[in-house]
């Protein structure tokens, strides 16, 4: 597989746990546990969420880090990738 396209499955499998807990924002490590009992990314016992880290670094680093992830104060941040799809717009459009 491709990166955009493991990227694409990782982003997906993350959206699906998000949207089945009712989270709209998990840290790296609650990603890479997801994402280990998927299936999709193996995680380490002594330094949980690392895998994770590895790629997203590699992704800024590249500038090819998705908009829904964000790094601030040594933290990642995933959110919902599909917010805008996932919850429903009140008050789009105001009256005067």
């Amino acid at each position: 597989m491709t990166k955009k396209v493991e990227m694409q499955a990782l982003q997906d499998c993350l959206d699906e746990y998000m949207t089945q807990t009712g989270k709209h924002e998990i840290d790296e490590m609650e990603a890479n546990s997801a994402l280990a009992r998927a299936g999709l990314l193996a995680d380490e016992e002594p330094s949980p969420g690392r895998p994770l880290r590895e790629i997203l670094i590699r992704l800024r680093d590249s500038n090819l880090l998705p908009q829904n992830i964000r790094h601030m104060y040594g933290r990642w941040k995933i959110r919902l990738s599909r917010t805008i799809a996932k919850a429903p717009l009140f008050f789009q459009f105001q009256c005067d």
